[in-house]
């Protein structure tokens, strides 16, 4: 009697090794169709799930950029194996164990850095079944605002310089004279990147008599806020100023039109001091 029950307990167990199997074969990882984008020292997380739904709590989860065999994080045996994980990640990711119930794979990435751009696998397999999907990361760093200078005067030719420093990835450059029309032809741009792998742009152009305002937009390739600077050249400075002269009303101009921002300010400083006066009045010792 004992080994017949054995004998029908056993094809039962058998008979239901398809199902369980089909059902995985038609589950898949995807990730995510879209770049995610963010800056450096945020946190994101990188989206990945298995459809439909399965629970991934019993399976193996990696994370990998470029080897399979260094990843950015595995999960295996109910447990987080740091110890083969890529260094330039240990302390920096997570899993959520609630959400692998739920064939959640989505990955915690914190205070990121420009060198996490990349295609990131997330790859996930019972032994049996086995899915992968991708999602791009893209860390864009916002440089600063751009800076016009006039770099030289020799005659009638002025060169304006426009320099913007903290990109990533190489940001685009574009100069326009007074009209709005697109000069960026006219100009040359120099790209340089500093010890902290951020890169420095730096573009020139030369001014002429007829085009005495100029813009320098410096912007993202990436979808993201853009930062514009603009000059106006006085008709005064040709022909024939000296550089000193030139210097002298560039600087006084700029001064001039830091003057409302600096009132500004002050206003805002007046206003927060009469709000905490009646408050330093209310203390007694």
């Amino acid at each position: 009697m004992k080994m017949r029950f054995l004998g029908r307990t056993c094809l039962i167990v058998l008979s239901l090794l398809p199902a369980v199997s089909t059902q995985r074969d038609g589950s898949s990882v995807v990730g995510s169709d879209q770049p995610i984008i963010a800056s450096p020292g945020e946190d994101v997380i990188l989206p990945c799930h298995i459809t439909p739904s399965l629970s991934a709590v019993d399976m193996e989860v990696r994370w990998y950029r470029d080897s399979f065999d260094i990843p950015v994080h595995l999960y295996d045996y109910q447990s987080d194996w740091t110890d083969i994980q890529d260094s330039d990640y240990q302390g920096r990711t997570d899993l959520s164990i609630l959400a692998l119930q739920e064939g959640i794979l989505s990955l915690y990435l914190r205070n990121l850095r420009h060198t996490d751009s990349g295609v990131y696998s997330c790859y996930a397999t019972d032994g049996v079944w086995d899915g992968q999907g991708k999602t791009e990361l893209i860390v864009r760093a916002l440089g600063t605002q751009p800076s016009i200078s006039m770099d030289s005067t020799q005659g009638e030719q002025t060169w304006l310089v426009c320099r913007s420093e903290g990109w990533d990835p190489e940001p685009e450059v574009i100069w326009r004279d007074r009209d709005g029309n697109d000069v960026t032809s006219l100009s040359n741009t120099t790209v340089q990147r500093d010890s902290q792998g951020l890169l420095s742009v730096s573009s020139y152009i030369k001014v002429k008599q007829q085009s005495n305002m100029f813009s320098c937009l410096v912007r993202s390739k990436t979808p993201k806020p853009e930062w514009e600077s603009k000059l106006h050249i006085s008709s005064d400075f040709f022909p024939g100023v000296s550089g000193w002269m030139v210097a002298f009303f560039l600087t006084l101009a700029l001064s001039i039109g830091a003057i409302p921002l600096l009132v500004i300010q002050w206003r805002r400083m007046d206003a927060m001091e009469r709000k905490l006066e009646p408050m330093g009045k209310k203390i007694t010792y």
